[in-house]
C-alpha cells in the first residue's frame, strides 16, 4: 500500500514520520543486520584447508589463523612433523568434520568409518562360493594337463640352452673388454708428462688443537659447528635453522635462551587455545599433557614433556640465578640448543619456510 499526500493539505506530521524513519535505519548497524541474517558465513580463510585420512586417524592441514576452527572438534591432537591435526576415527568425528569443512574445504578426502557389529549379533553364515569348486576337475581332465606340462617343460630347457650360449658369449666379450682396457692404460701410462712428479702440492691449512674463543673467527666456527649438529637433530627443520642462526646461541646466550622460550610459549599457546598473559609456560605444558594435545608415537623416544620441562628449567636458571661465568652461560645455552632441536618439529606449527 502506498502513502498519497494530499494536494494542496498540510503533510508535515507525515514528513516528520518519514525523516525519523530513515534516521533509524541509518542508525541499524552492521552488526544489527548481520543478527536477522538466518545464517552466518565461515570466518575469513588464511591458505588452504585440506582434510584427509591415513590407516587410523583423520587429518587437518589449517593455517595457523583458522585453528580456532580445528579446536572446535574434539579429540584433536597437534602433530608437528606433518604439521597437521590428529583426530580418532570414528563416526562421531567423521561427522563433525563433514559439518566443519566439507563446504569451504579445498581438499576433503576421508570415508566414513565403519561401525564395527555389538558382540551379541553374531555375523550371517558364509554360504559356499560356487566358483570354488570349479577347481576340482574331472579325472579325464588329468591326461591333458599332463600333456600341456611336458610340452612347457621342453620349452623351458630350450630357453635355459638359449639363456647359457647368451651367457658365454657375453664372458668373451667382457675379457676382450678388459685387454683393451689393460693395453689403453699402458699407453696412457706412457705418455703422461714426466714434469707431473716435480709439481709441489699445496699445504692443506688445518684446525687448530685447541680453540682460542677469544678470537671471534674461531668461536663463530665453534657456534656454526653446534648449530650444523642442531640442525641435524631437528631433522632438518629449516624453520628452526632459521631461527638458531638468528639468535646466535653462543654469540648472545641469555637472549637466545630467553627470546626461543618465549616463542616456546607462544605455540604452546597456539596447540592448548589459551592467550592469557597470565598463564605460565609450566601451565601450558601441563594442559598439554593432560588434554594429549601433542600428537606421539607408543615408541617415539624423544620425550617430548620432559624436554619441555628441561627447557624451562635452563631458562629460569637464566633469569633468576647468580650471574654465570662465560663458559656456564656457553654449556647451558648448548644443553638448551640440543633439548630445542628435539621438540622444535613437534611442537612448531609454522610452515617450513620460517613464516606464519
Amino acid at each position: 500500500m502506498g502513502i498519497k499526500l494530499r494536494k494542496g493539505g498540510d503533510n508535515s506530521a507525515l514528513h516528520e514520520i518519514l525523516v525519523a524513519a530513515m534516521k533509524s535505519i541509518q542508525s541499524f548497524s552492521r552488526e544489527d543486520w548481520k543478527m536477522t541474517m538466518p545464517f552466518t558465513t565461515n570466518a575469513q580463510k588464511f591458505g588452504p584447508i585440506e582434510i584427509s585420512q591415513d590407516d587410523n586417524h583423520f587429518l587437518v592441514r589449517i593455517h595457523p589463523e583458522n585453528r580456532d576452527r580445528a579446536k572446535k572438534i574434539a579429540g584433536r591432537q597437534w602433530d608437528g612433523a606433518r604439521k597437521v591435526w590428529v583426530y580418532p576415527k570414528d563416526l562421531p568425528t567423521y561427522s563433525a568434520l563433514v559439518e566443519e569443512f566439507q563446504k569451504d574445504a579445498n581438499i576433503f578426502d576421508i570415508r566414513r568409518p565403519k561401525t564395527k557389529r555389538p558382540a551379541e549379533i553374531k555375523p550371517p553364515p558364509e554360504e559356499a562360493d560356487a566358483e570354488e569348486f570349479e577347481e576340482f576337475r574331472s579325472v579325464g581332465d588329468l591326461g591333458e594337463d599332463q600333456g600341456r606340462i611336458s610340452d612347457q617343460l621342453e620349452l623351458i630347457r630350450e630357453t635355459l640352452e638359449s639363456i647359457n650360449d647368451l651367457a658365454s658369449n657375453q664372458n668373451r666379450s667382457i675379457e676382450e673388454l678388459r685387454d683393451q682396457q689393460t693395453e689403453t692404460a699402458g699407453i696412457l701410462k706412457r705418455i703422461e708428462s714426466p714434469e707431473k712428479d716435480a709439481i709441489k702440492t699445496e699445504k692443506v691449512e688445518v684446525l687448530p688443537e685447541l680453540l682460542n674463543f677469544d678470537n671471534p673467527k674461531e668461536k663463530l666456527l665453534f657456534e656454526k659447528a653446534l648449530i650444523a649438529v642442531a640442525y641435524d637433530a631437528s631433522k632438518k627443520s629449516e624453520s628452526f635453522h632459521k631461527w638458531v642462526e638468528l639468535q646466535s646461541p653462543i654469540e648472545k646466550p641469555v637472549d637466545f635462551v630467553t627470546n626461543t622460550h618465549e616463542k616456546l610459549k607462544q605455540q604452546l599457546e597456539k596447540i592448548v587455545g589459551e592467550a592469557d598473559m597470565k598463564v605460565n609456560f609450566i601451565d601450558l605444558v601441563r594442559q598439554a599433557k593432560q588434554d594429549k594435545l601433542i600428537y606421539l608415537e607408543d615408541d617415539d623416544p624423544i620425550k617430548v614433556f620432559q624436554i619441555l620441562y628441561a627447557l624451562n628449567d635452563i631458562r629460569n636458571r637464566f633469569a633468576h640465578a647468580r650471574k654465570f661465568h662465560r663458559s656456564e652461560r656457553w654449556a647451558r645455552s648448548i644443553l638448551y640448543l640440543m633439548n630445542l632441536a628435539l621438540v622444535w618439529p613437534k611442537i612448531m606449527m609454522e610452515p617450513e619456510d620460517g613464516h606464519e
